[in-house]
This record gives structure tokens, C-alpha cells and sequence, in this order.
């Protein structure tokens, strides 16, 4: 053929084997690829049994050069037999598909087409799915992906190059390789597995090169507590005192946006110094085609097996699904995908020095299968940062040398703000000082904020009386508790979002451990999180948008907690259970049967009444914390503990009797 892209070949049976063998003498590498499409091609039984075929190979890279070509040659005189009924030579078409071009016009890209009837076997190889006309996708007899060479394949090119095999996990770290290095290690007398790792970490960009370590890192809690033990286990398996299978399999980490779970796995390779590999669920998915998705998987654990002892860090672990949840017409789809993204975490072939650490904000939208023990078997909070920690993230950025004191004051009134809102004021601030020609000062820090919105006389007082009514209830319901309480007047602005809540309630030593909880516990806590909307009615006359309308709203965690009643804890009037309770969101609500929906209705109701009677009762005591609130802004536990003594006296003094509401 006259196209360059294109290989004939005429099949001759008996010079197949003889060509087998000259092939990997003169060009291994083509030897070694050609093993990787043979092992391909295994699931086309069509060309395995001789019928005439098309078929199209994934090969997946960037250029198809002339030696896949040749191994694509190779596979084909290699592999097909004679069959009886066949009186003349037997004829092969390579064909490489070009990469679509918006210059070349489509009939061009299929033109070879128009021969395709004197050819008995046709392989066309194309970089990726994507590339491929619908045409000819049609008319394909199947699409299958090339996966990389496996150890058996470079074990049997240093057999025919009179070398002494190596093992598996050598071997594997091999195949893992660029080609011409793969084909130089599968050459050579002897090769060390130390080297082979290092070759393999060269090839992937490192994500911990800039980055701090977990030591540098402020922050992070507990993970920052396991992170460290983590890195001196890692040491000591280096020094030889522990056995890697002695080691954590894996970690969920999970909690708000923003909090630095990807940068946490950075540092946390890089004070480890191990091979970081990275991917996400929607990275894989946008390879498209579910071979595609799995193929891009399998590529990352094997990228991980050849460099290990590795970390995988799995971001957005949540869009992978809950196989319990899949209902529709992907159900199939998606349940392929978890398994075997299962089989890849933990297949029967082991994980060996791999260590996975999954991330999410949705921890409950996980398939309890991957978060069982050998798996991601830690689940460890990242919250957003308390006032220290958000002070230390800032000095992180900015080393300041002057006015410390200055950006502890601006940390304490950024409550709320995540690690990545303070990294972008502190980068805000470092690009004011460059445009003066001069470091960063901390009032640059100050005028990188957000500007501050001063809340209405009517707004801070709505806000306090909705926290008043917090705070009563909860004392009601549970006397002994420590409550203190908070309101701003002024609010800072982000992205159109008030990033700092209005107020907050803070509860000491109340249901420290709810390992056990009865359906009164359960009531009352769905009770005291309605209680704010119920005090602005009782006060106001109407209930503000304050208290819903957001993931982890007053209404989204009662609405959470009555579901969980009804649909995992056979709470409601019917006993059915329906979901785990962890996968339980205020979304999950809408999807239960209309009966067990109007029963998490009815809970909620019952309790928004009862905070409403518990405050109508205690109204007096509402308006001064209240006022109290809106002079001060803050109360502390001994201030709220005050008032209610001072509330209890006053009602002894009158002879009203003394008495917690319980309610329906």
C-alpha cells in the first residue's frame, strides 16, 4: 500500500514460528510488544479461529511509531493457523489511525476502508477511543485496550536473548517502563529492583516537590497525629525493624472543601519519601468508555506496584457509588466500577507496599466495602481549622517577622474560613507587597480580606433570639450541660457567601459518647437543633431561611436524624430497614416510600412543637440571653449559667413551678 500508515503482510504458517524467533534477536522490543497484543487479541475469538476479522487496538499513546506496527505484524503471523477450507494465502492490513483533524476530511480517514474486502485479517490501531469514527466502531468486529507487557513477557524476551529470568516483582517494575528502557533492563545480565523502582519514579512528575512536609504542615488534627506515626513506621521498615505488612493499608479522609486533603497526601509522601501517585474517580471516568475508565485504573495501581513501597491518593473516593444505591439503567455500569476498583485496592493478587488514602466530603456516599478493615480501614476526620490552627496556616504562607499579634487578631475573626480561603488572602497579601516593591506586612493581610458587612439592629436580633433558643433548650433537655454562646454583628463576605455563621452555641460535655442512642436521645437532639427557628416564631412571629436551606443547616441534621429513625433504626411506626444509618443525607429523605417520608414529617413536627412549648414556657429567660446577647455578643458558660439561675429564682419568687417540658 502506498499509505505510510498502513502494513500488509502475506501470512505464510510455516515461517511463522522462524519469524517468532528472529524477531526478538533482531528487534525485542517488538518481540515484547508483540506479546503484549497477543495477549490483546485473546478475546477475539474470531481471529483466534480464522474467520476473516476487524479489529480495532486502543493502544493508548501520544505516537504509534513503526515498531507497533511490526508487533501488530507480528501477532498476526504468529498466531493465526491455517484452517481447511482455505485454498490461498491468507493476507493481514495494519492499519494506524490517524489522530481526528478538523483539515482532514472524514472520508479521507476511512478510505482504507474501500479495500477492506481483499484483506482476511485487518487491525487498526488508534490512540483512544475517542479517536475513533462512528463508522468504524459500526463496523469493527471489537474494540480491546493494550495493556502494558507483562512480567512473563519480559521473562520470555530474556529467555530468547539467553538471559537468566527475573523475578516477578522485578519484572513487573520493567513492564512499567518507557519502552526503550523497558527493552534495555529485559537485555541486561543482571538488574537490580532498587534501580528499576528509581527509573520508574523519574518517569512520573513528582507532586511533593514543592510541597511542605507533614512536619512543616500546621494543622490537620489527628491526621496530623497518624501522618507522623506513619512516617516513623515507613523509617523503621527502611532501617529493616518492621515488616511492611505491620503497616496501615489505608485512610479515608474526610470533611468540608477546602480543608487540604490533597495537600495533606503530599506532605505526607514527601516526609515518607515515597512515590506519590494521584487520581480521581472523575479522571478516570473522563477516558469515557468503561474499558477506558478501567484501563486508566489499572494503570494507576500498576504505576504504584512498579515504584512501591507507594502511596495512591484517591481523590473524590465518593463518585465512585454505593453499589446498595445503584438503581437505574447504569447500575451495571457503576457496579463494574466499584469492583474493580475493589479488586485493585485488595484483589487476591495483594497490595504488597502500597498504602491508598481515599478523600471525600461525602463519607456516606461510600460502598461500605472499600472502608472495611485491610482496606481504607482508618476513617479520619479533616476539619476546618480552630482559631490557633488558622493563625499558624497564615504565618505558614507569610513568615512574618513583625505584627504577630496583629494576625493572631485577624485569625480569631476568620472563624469558619477553610485552609484554602486563608492560603488565598495570605497569596493576596504577598502580591500587595510585591506590587510596593517590598515584603508582606500584616496590613496587607488586612486589606486582602473581604470586606465586612455590619449587620442590622433587626438582623443581629433575629440572630441572637435564634440562639437564645438553642441554648434553652438544650439546657432544658439536659441541665447538666455546659452551654456557652456567640453572635457576630459584623460578617465578612466570600464568593458571594457569608463565610462566618451569625452566631454559634457551644455545648460542653453533652452527649459526649452516643454509642447507644434511644429514640428520647435521638428526639431531644432533633429537638434542641430546631429549637433556633422555633424561638424566632415564638418571638418574631415567623422563622427566617437562617436555619435550613444548606448541607449541614439546622433542618438538613434534624431531617438527617429522623431518617435515620425511621429508615435505619426501626424507630418510626414501621420497622423496616431500609439503609445503613451512615448513608443517610437529607437528600435520602426525598427517596423513601411516601408512608415512612410523612413519618419523618410527623418527627419533626412533633419536636418543632415541643421546642416551641419548651420556649413559650421559658419566654422570659429567651429575651435576656437574648438582650444579653446583643450587648455583649458574647456569653460565656459561667455568664449563660447566670442567667438561668438568676430565671429560675425570679420564677420561685413568683410560685411558678420549676419543670422541664418532655412533650409528645
Amino acid at each position: 500500500m502506498a499509505d505510510s500508515d498502513n502494513y500488509l503482510v502475506e501470512i505464510r504458517p510455516r515461517t511463522a514460528a522462524r519469524r517468532l524467533r528472529d524477531a526478538v534477536r533482531k528487534a525485542p522490543g517488538v518481540f515484547i510488544l508483540h506479546a503484549a497484543f497477543r495477549r490483546a487479541l485473546r478475546s477475539q475469538h474470531r481471529l483466534r479461529n480464522g474467520l476473516p476479522s476487524l479489529v480495532i487496538i486502543i493502544v493508548d499513546t501520544e505516537e504509534i511509531g513503526d515498531v507497533y506496527r511490526k508487533a501488530a505484524e507480528l501477532a498476526l503471523t504468529g498466531r493465526i493457523e491455517p484452517w481447511p477450507h482455505l485454498q490461498r494465502q491468507s493476507k493481514a492490513f495494519v492499519h494506524v489511525l490517524p489522530p481526528p483533524s478538523k483539515k482532514k476530511p472524514k472520508t479521507k480517514t476511512l478510505s482504507f476502508l474501500e479495500e477492506y474486502g481483499r484483506f482476511d485479517f485487518v487491525l487498526v490501531l488508534a490512540r483512544r477511543r475517542s479517536d475513533l469514527p462512528e463508522e468504524l466502531a459500526i463496523l469493527a468486529d471489537g474494540v480491546v485496550d493494550l495493556g502494558p507487557p507483562t512480567a512473563n513477557h519480559i521473562n520470555a524476551a530474556r529467555r530468547l536473548l539467553g538471559r537468566k529470568p527475573l523475578d516477578d516483582v522485578t519484572a513487573t517494575a520493567i513492564a512499567r517502563l518507557d519502552l526503550s528502557m523497558m527493552v534495555t533492563l529485559a537485555g541486561k545480565p543482571r538488574v537490580s529492583l532498587d534501580v528499576v523502582r528509581k527509573l520508574n519514579a523519574a518517569g512520573y512528575p513528582s507532586a511533593t516537590e514543592t510541597a511542605p512536609s507533614l512536619e512543616e504542615l500546621p494543622g490537620y488534627g489527628s491526621a496530623r497525629e497518624w501522618g507522623l506515626a506513619f512516617v516513623e513506621d515507613v523509617r523503621r521498615f527502611n532501617r529493616g525493624e518492621m515488616d511492611w505488612g505491620h503497616m496501615d493499608r489505608g485512610i479515608l479522609l474526610h470533611g468540608p472543601p477546602g480543608t487540604g486533603k490533597t495537600l495533606f497526601a503530599q506532605a505526607l509522601a514527601k516526609s515518607a519519601n515515597l512515590p506519590l501517585i494521584t487520581a480521581s474517580v472523575s479522571q478516570w471516568q473522563s477516558y469515557g468508555h468503561l474499558g477506558d475508565l478501567l484501563g486508566a485504573m489499572r494503570r494507576t495501581f500498576e504505576a504504584a506496584q512498579a515504584q512501591q513501597p507507594a502511596i495512591v491518593f484517591l481523590d473524590e473516593l465518593d463518585a465512585i457509588g454505593d453499589r446498595t444505591q445503584f438503581a437505574d439503567h447504569h447500575a451495571n455500569y457503576s457496579r463494574q466500577v466499584v469492583n474493580y476498583l475493589l479488586e485493585s485496592i485488595d484483589g487476591a493478587g495483594g497490595r504488597h507496599q502500597i498504602v491508598v488514602i481515599g478523600a471525600t466530603n461525602f463519607p456516606e456516599a461510600i460502598d461500605a466495602a472499600l472502608l472495611r478493615s485491610g482496606r481504607l480501614e482508618r476513617h479520619i476526620p479533616v476539619g476546618l481549622p480552630d482559631e490557633e490552627e488558622r493563625f499558624d496556616i497564615l504565618q505558614f504562607h507569610l513568615k512574618l517577622k513583625d505584627g504577630l499579634t496583629e494576625l493572631r487578631d485577624i485569625a480569631a475573626d476568620l472563624e469558619g474560613w477553610n485552609g484554602a480561603d486563608l492560603e488565598m488572602i495570605a497569596r493576596e497579601a504577598r502580591r500587595i507587597g510585591r506590587r510596593q516593591n517590598r515584603p508582606v506586612h500584616v496590613t496587607d493581610v488586612a486589606d486582602s480580606l473581604p470586606p465586612v458587612q455590619e449587620l442590622s439592629e433587626e438582623s443581629l436580633r433575629r440572630i441572637a433570639i435564634h440562639e437564645a433558643g438553642h441554648v434553652i433548650v438544650a439546657h432544658v433537655l439536659s441541665p447538666h450541660a455546659k452551654i456557652s454562646v456567640a453572635v457576630r454583628r459584623r460578617v465578612r463576605w466570600l464568593r458571594s457567601q457569608i463565610r462566618q455563621p451569625g452566631g454559634a452555641v457551644r455545648y460542653e460535655s453533652l452527649e459526649n459518647e452516643r454509642s447507644l442512642d434511644t429514640r428520647e436521645q435521638l428526639e431531644s437532639l432533633i429537638c434542641r437543633k430546631l429549637a433556633g427557628a422555633a424561638a424566632e416564631e415564638v418571638v418574631l412571629g415567623c422563622r427566617s431561611s437562617g436555619f435550613s436551606g444548606s448541607k449541614g443547616s439546622d433542618l438538613d441534621e434534624a431531617t438527617i436524624l429522623a431518617t435515620q429513625m425511621v429508615a435505619s433504626y426501626g424507630m418510626g411506626r414501621s420497622m423496616a430497614f431500609l439503609m445503613e444509618s451512615r448513608q443517610v443525607t437529607g437528600e435520602s429523605a426525598s427517596k423513601l416510600p411516601n408512608a415512612l417520608r410523612e413519618d419523618v414529617s410527623r418527627i419533626l413536627d412533633q419536636q418543632y412543637s415541643r421546642a416551641t412549648a419548651i420556649l413559650i414556657e421559658h419566654s422570659a429567660l429567651l429575651e435576656r440571653i437574648a438582650t444579653a446577647l446583643v450587648e455583649k455578643e458574647t456569653l460565656t458558660v459561667e455568664e449563660v449559667a447566670n442567667l438561668i439561675v438568676g430565671s429560675v429564682m425570679r420564677r420561685q419568687q413568683h410560685g411558678v413551678p420549676v419543670a422541664s417540658v418532655r412533650g409528645p
